[in-house]
């Protein structure tokens, strides 16, 4: 297969969400090409508005420019999915296969893929789970990712594009806006003395956390590696009980935090040492950035 020129732009979909933000932040400061892209103008003040639903406008964004790699973060989150599924369906697996596939025709050399854990399923797992076990999704939006993967699977087995997907767990990090779990986001914006903080799982519940920042690290790492070794990577994660995660939210914090006692489980473990091994990867711990002042 015949790549366009490896000196062309980077695509990044969804440039205006919490993960896209800093990827491009990344890419600014290694003064990487790049095309953020979004369909809110007001979501990145450099962005390009985009429906990636309508696929001239996919189009232009491949005719104008001499594109090496896409990051595709764009996508309706779980809740929305589950609210809209039409509305899912046509974003998160319609429109990105037709990425895919225009990405394809334009030779582009790699289409980076910001997948879920979702793709496992809900269960709770008996152990960390690798990218060697087996995709189980049970709802729409983990079966949509899932779609895509497999799609992105068969077409790098017929050399006709690089496609590597990140399975990314459960995100947490400061200007977490479109969620219906605000804790993820309030554990880092929450200023000492606040009302408390709802995290809605039972105390010895384990959660596979890994910060916005990290992801784009990774994201950011898949686009410009020389060579990926394996089409799916799990995110490197910490693992907490939410009670522990509690006690260090509070005392480095000064922000109650409330369980539920009677909550639930918080669905598998990840294991995200593939990606670790492969690319020397490690991430900025939790505590320190609990530790760090309020912007």
């Amino acid at each position: 297969m015949v790549f366009s020129s490896d000196h062309g732009v980077v695509i990044v979909t969804g440039a205006g969400g919490h993960i896209g933000r800093e990827v491009c932040r990344l890419f600014r400061a290694a003064h990487t090409r790049f095309l953020p892209v979004d369909v809110d103008f007001g979501a990145a003040t450099d962005s390009v508005r985009c429906d990636l639903t309508q696929k001239d406008q996919v189009a232009r964004l491949f005719q104008s420019h001499p594109v090496r790699a896409v990051i595709h973060l764009a996508a309706i989150l779980p809740s929305a999915f589950q609210s809209n599924p039409f509305a899912g369906v046509d974003l998160n697996l319609h429109a990105c296969l037709d990425l895919l596939r225009q990405a394809v025709d334009a030779k582009v050399r790699r289409f980076v893929f910001a997948s879920s854990m979702s793709v496992y399923g809900s269960s709770l797992s008996s152990h960390a789970l690798t990218e060697g076990d087996p995709a189980a999704p049970d709802d729409s939006y983990g079966a949509a990712k899932r779609a895509v993967e497999s799609v992105g699977e068969t077409l790098a087995k017929a050399q006709a594009i690089e496609f590597v997907s990140l399975r990314i767990a459960r995100v947490i990090g400061p200007g977490i806006k479109k969620t219906s779990s605000p804790w993820r986001s309030q554990i880092f914006e929450a200023p000492a003395g606040s009302g408390p903080v709802r995290i809605p799982f039972a105390p010895d519940a384990a959660l596979s956390l890994v910060h916005a920042e990290d992801v784009a690290r990774m994201l950011v790492t898949l686009a410009d590696a020389p060579i990926v070794c394996h089409s799916i990577y799990n995110t490197p994660v910490e693992t907490w009980k939410a009670i522990d995660l509690k006690k260090v939210i509070e005392d480095l914090r000064g922000v109650r935090v409330e369980l539920e006692q009677n909550g639930t489980h918080a669905g598998p473990l990840c294991d995200g040492s593939r990606f670790a091994a492969e690319f020397g990867f490690q991430l900025r711990g939790l505590r320190e950035r609990l530790s760090l002042p309020l912007d």
